[in-house]
């Protein structure tokens, strides 16, 4: 064996199973036909000796397969040889009907001799969408190992996600690779109220020409009857069994009332405790983990998001199913990104971009911008169900789900750029903005909006985001791509153009929005400032509300909220180097705060101080010093004026203010000794001690540490101080 099979063997020897091989060389014309009936005969549940042997006699019924590359008639079947430890049996053995199994399970509850009719059959699965069913491979095959060990799995994402169409695909596959020996799939949904009672009589209609020829008239059943039959063939008959949208079962979203009586839920769970018992098989899907009343019983699998080229083929083939063609797919990216991987808003969005002319890149992210502002409308028919229209997806479980007040709370969601932080939410009602009272009239705090979030992340419009910091907890959520244009007619109707007398105004909401992220930059700048790295997570995903926030502040000179806004950008984009986007945006700035000789504008001189730190700052990494000194020194000039009266002071008698001021002296100051000593210039150990005589001043321990080091740094390097 060694001898003729070398390389089998070292196989054989590290452990697999059993190696196919050819012993001489062979044309690919016969290795593809030998290995196609091969895996057709693994397939049909042969060991893979019988399978091999049912091959080669295939390969020598056709020797004229080949005569294209040989003169004479190939006699090649002796080729292929199995090397293998123990027969190896990939699938169960199909068997060519299921009249004795399902004849034993009637037989078992007293009625022998049926056929089967329904095996094979597939009542009810969905037709697979129009442009087709792309990719889902990890969730086909996570869902295809569950069940080696699993009766029960629940496969669960938000709207638009695909569950019920990778259910359908899935059974499909299923069946026909043999994953049920045969046996059927029914599909039942929820949807609608469907107690057991009503879901059995599905399956009555699998088995009922089986059934009749037993003389059991299934609609002659009692209730517990038809339970008692249904368990009895499902423990002789393998079968999948789809449960579509169980989400109502138990009120949906949670604390809505449920079509299903208390008794009626208990009834589908115990059915299902049962049914685990079988050879049954029963894929639940649902936009929530169900926990609440199936508990631990399934195994749960998440639907993630579509992989960047899934979705471009997606969008390919929508774009040939409307005559049309994408070009170059990189230039479709943006959008693709976009719809954070949710193949319905795919579909919708690059079919209403073609509509609407969109071809190149900057179309397309002018096109994203708008959607982000749900400035575009998209021709979404919500008449043609959930399964094709997004706006029919996102509304089910959501029309009946919230009270006026809440939906009025919800329409604020309009203004966020696919993330939201409950806490933003509450400080747009806060105390010092009486515009937005019915906030607190509502009682909305931090427990109340994370409630009433969870419960729109449970219709599927927002999905909540965990471990983004963890000294806060829950509270933060992923926004559904197509929320701005869901929400927009909404928050239109809610909050009416400035002129109008009746509630708060738009353009007050959206001061409120801004006043509320503003505060959410400051906050996590003195946050990164005090040494907490873990905060770039959450500015990363508050990026698009601080850039949204602020072309708001600009475009309505509140100017204090430019800058705020400004502070959570410029830590998120120093952090992850991305340094030219920072340049942009400070130089849109400037002219709002600076004169032509760089003096601050009236009224603005506090955040113009903030400006020319970011701008000393690029000056500094473009290495130009001598911009970079003749602008720090003006913010020494200004600090100084703001600091004489708390420096004539002494330093008991400070309040927190003038020792906020003091340190803002002390900060230029040290700023100017390193603009100096990366100039190699001595005098930088002037503006050092001047900068730790200051921090000595207010007991500032880590500005005095930090002045001390960078002393001993310039009198080790430069040489004029050596």
């Amino acid at each position: 064996v060694r001898a003729f099979g070398s390389l089998a063997q070292e196989v054989i020897d590290a452990g697999v199973a059993a190696v196919v091989a050819m012993r001489y060389n062979v044309y690919v014309v016969t290795a593809a036909q030998y290995v196609a009936e091969l895996y057709l005969q693994l397939a049909a549940g042969r060991p893979l000796g019988e399978a091999a042997s049912a091959a080669r006699r295939h390969l020598a019924a056709d020797p004229q397969r080949a005569i294209a590359y040989t003169p004479v008639p190939l006699q090649d079947w002796i080729v292929p040889v199995i090397y293998e430890t123990a027969p190896v049996t990939l699938f169960p053995p199909r068997p060519d009907g299921l009249s004795g199994q399902l004849a034993a399970a009637l037989a078992a509850v007293g009625k022998p001799g049926a056929t089967a009719e329904g095996a094979g059959t597939a009542l009810g699965v969905p037709e697979p969408p129009e442009v087709g069913f792309f990719g889902r491979d990890e969730t086909l095959l996570a869902l295809d190992r569950a069940f080696d060990e699993e009766r029960l799995v629940l496969l669960h994402a938000y709207a638009g996600s695909g569950k019920s169409s990778t259910a359908a695909e899935f059974a499909r596959w299923y069946q026909s690779t043999g994953g049920l020996a045969g046996g059927p799939v029914i599909w039942s949904s929820f949807e609608r109220h469907l107690p057991l009672a009503r879901a059995l009589d599905t399956f009555g209609r699998v088995f009922d020409n089986d059934l009749k020829q037993n003389n059991i008239d299934w609609g002659a059943q009692d209730d517990a009857r038809r339970r008692e039959l249904a368990l009895a063939v499902m423990r002789q008959v393998p079968m999948l069994w789809v449960w579509d949208n169980i989400e109502p079962v138990a009120g949906f979203p949670a604390g809505s009332a449920s079509a299903w009586s208390a008794d009626e839920q208990r009834e589908l769970r115990e059915f299902l405790v049962a049914a685990r018992e079988t050879q049954a098989k029963f894929l639940l899907t649902s936009r929530r983990e169900e926990a609440g009343w199936l508990g631990e019983l399934p195994r749960r699998i998440a639907v993630p998001p579509m992989p960047l080229q899934e979705r471009a083929q997606l969008a390919q083939a929508v774009a040939r199913r409307l005559g049309r063609t994408l070009g170059e797919v990189e230039d479709w990216m943006p959008l693709l990104r976009y719809s954070q991987g949710n193949p319905m808003t795919v579909s919708v969005l690059v079919r209403q971009a073609l509509r609407d002319g969109i071809r190149t890149r900057w179309q397309v992210e002018q096109y994203v911008q708008k959607l982000m502002a749900g400035a575009t409308n998209l021709a979404d028919d919500a008449a043609e169900g959930r399964t094709r229209s997004l706006g029919a997806s996102l509304s089910y479980g959501f029309d009946h789900a919230f009270t006026a007040e809440e939906r009025r709370v919800l329409a604020l969601l309009h203004l966020f750029q696919g993330f939201v932080d409950v806490d933003a939410l509450v400080l747009m009602g806060g105390e010092n903005r009486g515009d937005l009272r019915f906030l607190r009239e509502y009682g909305l705090d931090r427990a109340k909006g994370i409630a009433l979030l969870d419960r729109a992340a449970e219709v599927g419009l927002l999905e909540a985001e965990m471990g983004l910091l963890e000294s806060v907890g829950d509270g933060y959520y992923r926004i559904h791509p197509a929320l701005p244009w869901y929400f927009r007619d909404m928050f239109n109707a809610e909050f009416p153009p400035p002129n109008a007398s009746n509630g708060p105004s738009a353009l007050r909401v959206q001061r409120a929005f801004v006043e509320a992220v503003g505060e959410i930059g400051n906050y996590y700048h003195d946050k990164y400032a005090d040494g907490n790295r873990q905060v770039i997570s959450v500015l990363a995903a508050e990026e698009d509300n601080l850039l949204h926030a602020r072309r708001l502040a600009q475009n309505n000179q509140w100017w204090e909220r430019v800058i705020s806004c400004m502070q959570g950008l410029s830590n998120l984009y120093d952090q992850t180097g991305r340094r030219v986007e920072w340049a942009r945006l400070v130089a849109e700035v400037v002219p709002d705060f600076c004169g032509p000789d760089d003096e601050p504008l009236s009224e603005r001189e506090e955040d113009w101080s903030l400006v020319i730190e970011y701008r000393v700052m690029l000056a500094r990494e473009s290495r130009d010093w001598a911009r970079a000194e003749t602008l720090q020194r003006r913010l020494v000039e200004i600090a100084r004026q703001k600091a004489r009266a708390a420096l004539a002071k002494l330093p008991t008698e400070l309040n927190w203010l003038e020792r906020n001021r003091i340190r803002t002296l002390a900060t230029s100051f040290h700023a100017l000794g390193q603009i100096e000593r990366e100039r190699g210039a001595a005098s930088c150990v002037v503006a050092y001690e001047e900068s730790l005589r200051l921090a000595e001043l207010i007991s500032d321990q880590a500005g005095m540490a930090i002045c001390a080091r960078n002393l001993g740094v310039a009198y080790e390097t430069l040489e004029a101080l050596r």
